[in-house]
């Protein structure tokens, strides 16, 4: 997977790749846990064809 595109509002960032089978992947990630720095799990808000389409799911996750 190739990385396109990093976003981050407040205690939340997201990453755009394109994988290997030409789809675009969104992942949203929150701040590592205060406690233990441990970052928590990506969860995949969208898999699309095209790159605008992926980063709007990814702006409307993170409220942009």
């Amino acid at each position: 997977m190739f990385l396109v595109e990093e976003k981050q509002n407040g205690g939340r960032r997201a990453e755009i790749y394109m994988r290997s089978d030409g789809l675009f992947e969104g992942r949203i990630y929150c701040e590592p846990d205060a406690y233990s720095g441990v970052p928590e799990d990506f969860v995949v808000c969208g898999v699309t064809e095209t790159l605008p389409r992926v980063e709007s799911l990814v702006d409307e996750e993170l409220g942009l």
